[in-house]
């Protein structure tokens, strides 16, 4: 299939042979995407990409668009009008023995207080199976790994109140 994943886009993630979950891409720098995962399961793929807007997030990690370019997470279209709502996360760096906070898109660096640094993590990106096999997880199918953990989207949500610019 070979298809190029762009921010905005809205895809389908299968649970099962009858279920499918549905993800958006909610940034991108240089090929590491920020991908979002929303608590909403359809029995059809027949499903309004703007519903997305409506939806609650359940996961997101930054990952790769592996499971996009080879068509498993089929692309049902190009959703922006909520962007700007989805939450972004914050993450620690290390840079020459300081930690540093820094922006999911890389713009924004200010070094960390020590509490910051206790509790953020550092930036992972995840392959996007990992992904795919949290939400068969918490849907039912499979079973659940405690490295699916840092996939809740709880840490964007906290992460994301920080003021680091």
């Amino acid at each position: 299939m070979n298809k190029k994943a762009h921010v905005g886009d809205v895809f389908l993630i299968p649970i099962d042979g009858s279920r499918f979950g549905i993800g958006q891409i909610a940034g991108d720098w240089i090929g590491e995407l920020y991908i979002v995962i929303y608590d909403a399961v359809h029995s059809t793929e027949d499903v309004d990409p703007n519903s997305v807007a409506s939806e609650q997030l359940l996961l997101a990690a930054l990952s790769l668009d592996a499971k996009i370019h080879c068509g498993d997470w089929r692309i049902i279209g190009n959703v922006t009008d909520n962007l700007d709502r989805i939450p972004q996360p914050v993450f620690k760096v290390n840079q020459d023995g300081q930690v540093f906070l820094e922006s999911r898109d890389r713009s924004i660096t200010r070094p960390a207080s020590r509490s910051e640094s206790e509790t953020l993590r550092l930036r992972t990106v995840v392959a996007p199976v990992r992904l795919e096999n949290a939400l068969k997880a918490l849907k039912g199918v499979g079973d659940w790994n405690a490295k699916y953990d840092e996939l809740r989207v709880d840490y964007v949500l906290e992460s994301s109140r920080l003021n680091i610019g």
